[in-house]
């Protein structure tokens, strides 16, 4: 069996930070979207102090490892976004 490969921990809190600041540029509308889409319980922060770690704490699966490919999914599977995968891969397929 092939061992999981996980980014060092500090490389995947960048990627999950990255992910939750582009949402959160959208607005809070867009990203209280986000979050109920992946399925974070937004019910469990007090302040948005308490977001961020939160949100690497949705991800973590052991000390300083989290599930980046989960995360990847979670965007991938959002609809504006899958909605655009589908686009291109209709376009290419169009080109043939």
């Amino acid at each position: 069996m092939i061992e999981p490969q996980y980014l060092p921990p500090e490389e995947s809190k960048n990627l999950l930070a990255g992910i939750l600041l582009d949402f959160a540029e959208q607005g809070a509308e867009e990203l209280g979207k986000y979050l109920f889409h992946i399925g974070f319980d937004i019910s469990a922060i007090s302040s948005t102090a308490e977001l961020l770690p939160a949100f690497f704490g949705h991800y973590r699966i052991g000390q300083g490892t989290y599930d980046t490919d989960r995360a990847a999914h979670d965007l991938l599977t959002w609809p504006p976004i899958a909605a655009e995968v589908f686009r291109l891969i209709e376009g290419r397929s169009l080109a043939k």
